[in-house]
């Protein structure tokens, strides 16, 4: 088993080197760019970025699932922090509801017991 390491990265197969290439900056700006502009990748924008970057026409499609997936975990956990600030903001507002509602039957239960003894006195 052979082992190679380029950029910190490791790969081993089977009887041949595998080398894993990091992509420039200047490529990684290109991605981005383009993935702002749609996160799905045409077969005509696919080969026009692999052209233009110098990469092999799967090496943009795996970068765009990969960078999809990141997406939609970042929109899952902005979501989530969204509804955990709503599910608080409940809570609180639950809790003085309840707070508000003992306080009027306690006021009730005052007010019905002044009329209980007018009405006896009278």
């Amino acid at each position: 088993m052979l082992k190679s390491i380029i950029n910190g990265e490791e790969g081993f197969s089977e009887g041949r080197v595998v080398l894993k290439r990091r992509l420039s900056v200047e490529q990684l700006r290109t991605l981005e760019k383009s993935f702002e502009q749609g996160n799905k990748l045409e077969p005509e924008r696919k080969m026009q970025l692999a052209v233009a970057l110098g990469l092999q026409p799967r090496q943009v499609v795996v970068w765009f699932q990969n960078r999809r997936a990141r997406w939609k975990t970042k929109k899952k956990e902005k979501d989530y922090d969204a509804l955990k600030r709503q599910l608080e903001a409940m809570k609180s507002e639950n809790e003085a509801l309840r707070a508000h509602n003992i306080k009027i039957q306690a006021e009730v239960l005052l007010l019905v017991n002044i009329l209980k003894h007018e009405l006896r006195d009278h």
